[in-house]
């Protein structure tokens, strides 16, 4: 196992560079069949609890993916991923036992299946096979259990990474996220010389809404804001809750009256959102909004700063409304 060393690092560096599951699942394989020279490994993904697809690793054929028919597990998959325990699979041709599309598809006669648990849950099931009849012994299973166990600790990292930059009450971006986020579009755009806007929305008298219908009333009026949101920007802008009632909407590439036009349409959508009254009634809401396109040297306090001003102006204007900040001084 003279790769092996080699394996370990290449998952620990993906651990470190925040990688998406799949990458990191494709280099379990990848490893896998390295490390315990293999002629094949592969990721198969849970979903449901029941395997859904996978990524096999091919000795000098590189990786491949593929989809596994709905409940077609096989009992030493379904066992694995119920009891998170590893197992051997002396004969494949056992009907049942793995997946007949895996084994009809790639040829093993013999494997080893083995759980890839996240936290305390069994994400996917790793299947080691081989196309000759072979052994398992325990040193190959335990550098087996060591790589697998790197790769969920890599997507453990992604998620507590991921969870800690949600709000979780709106599945949004929170504060903090979103002011990393927003000094990487600065960064980006002062690099790419392309413009950028900031967007801020503030529901207008939202402590009324808690007052009068409660806090849970109040909770599900700002999932059905976040969400409305989410659905009228484009998938890359980045929607955040800045704190209580108010969001930030991030706009890379967009300049001043293309923000407006995109808030004033974002407006419209959060005007039709209602809340049901005790009597049968709805209630509509209305949101004050201020828009700021990014100036160099600005920094994310300075173009939030403006974006907050001009939403303060938009609020004493008479709110349900937009307004957009004027260029800083000597601009």
């Amino acid at each position: 196992m003279q790769q092996f060393p080699q394996s370990v690092e290449r998952l620990a560096r993906l651990a470190q560079r925040d990688a998406e599951p799949a990458l990191v699942q494709r280099a379990l394989a990848e490893e896998l069949v390295a490390a315990l020279g293999l002629d094949q490994a592969h990721v198969v993904v849970l979903a449901g609890g029941r395997p859904s697809h996978g990524v096999v690793a091919l000795r000098g054929a590189g990786c491949a993916e593929y989809l596994l028919t709905r409940g077609a597990g096989g009992d030493a998959l379904d066992w694995v991923a119920d009891a998170g325990r590893a197992v051997t699979v002396p004969d494949t041709a056992v009907a049942g036992t793995l997946p007949a599309e895996l084994v009809r598809t790639y040829g093993p006669v013999t494997a080893a299946v083995l759980p890839l648990t996240v936290g305390e849950a069994v994400r996917a099931v790793v299947v080691l096979g081989s196309r000759t009849p072979r052994a398992w012994p325990a040193a190959d299973l335990q550098a087996a259990a060591a790589l697998t166990a790197l790769a969920g600790t890599a997507v453990a990292l992604r998620d507590a990474r991921l969870a800690a930059a949600i709000d979780p009450l709106t599945g949004c971006l929170n504060h903090g996220a979103m002011r990393e986020r927003l000094s990487q579009e600065i960064a980006r755009a002062r690099r790419q010389g392309t413009p950028l806007a900031v967007t801020i929305l503030d529901l207008d008298d939202f402590k009324r809404v808690n007052d009068v219908h409660g806090h849970l009333t109040g909770d599900a009026l700002l999932r059905h804001v976040a969400d409305a949101l989410r659905a009228e920007y484009r998938s890359f802008d980045q929607v955040a809750r800045y704190g209580g009632d108010e969001f930030v909407v991030i706009l890379p590439n967009v300049r001043g009256p293309r923000a407006d036009i995109a808030a004033e349409r974002a407006l419209r959508a959060l005007r039709e959102i209602r809340i049901a009254l005790p009597d049968g009634g709805q209630e509509g809401i209305t949101v004050s909004c201020g828009v700021a396109e990014w100036v160099e040297p600005e920094g994310p306090a300075e173009v939030l700063e403006r974006a907050d001003q001009a939403l303060r102006a938009s609020k004493a204007g008479g709110k349900d409304g937009l307004r957009r900040a004027p260029a800083p001084a000597g601009r």
